[in-house]
């Protein structure tokens, strides 16, 4: 183990120690001491891993948060140059797994947001998304970004809004050429409209029918399949 990594470590640990021991905004400035930002950056996201292994989801949104906004905030100040585009993809990045490790969708038992992580979820989710935007990545990447919040807002309840998410991803999909990713996209706009009531039957005759398309598609329209029944199970059973 190098010098700088042995640091790394030992920066992080005194961090959660005192995230545990004294408050976020003590955790916060220990990690944003090691000074280097790719090093500061790089001890947002172990922080965000070992918290989100301990399952303590309150403090993984408090550190991944305050990541987002060191990021976000020295790209502003680097502006165009290649060291703010670097910060700003690191935040895209975190943003999106800290998000991510928050949805119940995935159906990780031993993952229970609170109705408070799931608004900060959204949230980053839709940090996600402008910067990807911003980034002007391709239409896969906005598609992810669109996926992810339409996914939570499948979360916290807001259907329609998540239909249309789904809806504007299943488009940027088909642009990318991506038909795997496109089904997936169809099968969640589908899910959402089961969850309206109202649309329900239709959305399931949709449902199956993305079902079955992924199903034609390889591995990755496996892994899109079982991904839809698991997150139907979720939401369905609310």
């Amino acid at each position: 183990m190098s010098d700088d990594d042995e640091q790394l470590n030992t920066t992080v640990a005194r961090a959660l120690d005192a995230l545990d021991q004294l408050d976020s905004f003590e955790a916060v400035s220990r990690l944003v001491a090691l000074g280097d930002q790719a090093q500061v950056i790089q001890g947002f996201n172990l922080a965000v891993r070992e918290l989100f292994s301990q399952r303590k989801l309150p403090q993984m949104v408090w550190i991944g948060r305050a990541g987002v906004e060191y990021a976000l905030h020295e790209a502003r100040r680097l502006t165009q140059s290649k060291g703010g585009r670097e910060r700003l993809s690191a935040a895209r990045k975190l943003a999106y797994n800290v998000s991510s490790n928050l949805w119940p969708g995935w159906g990780d038992e031993a993952v229970q947001p609170t109705p408070s992580d799931l608004q900060a979820a959204l949230d980053l989710a839709r940090v996600h998304r402008r910067i990807a935007i911003e980034e002007e990545l391709g239409p896969e990447f906005v598609g992810n970004a669109r996926w992810l919040v339409g996914a939570q807002r499948l979360a916290v309840g807001q259907e329609q809004a998540a239909h249309y998410e789904f809806e504007t991803a299943r488009t940027a999909f088909t642009e990318a050429e991506k038909p795997a990713s496109q089904w997936m996209a169809e099968g969640f706009r589908s899910l959402s409209l089961q969850m309206m009531g109202t649309m329900a039957t239709e959305g399931q005759r949709r449902f199956e029918a993305a079902i079955l398309e992924l199903k034609q598609l390889g591995d990755e329209g496996d892994f899109f399949a079982d991904q839809l029944q698991t997150a139907k199970r979720v939401f369905l059973a609310r």
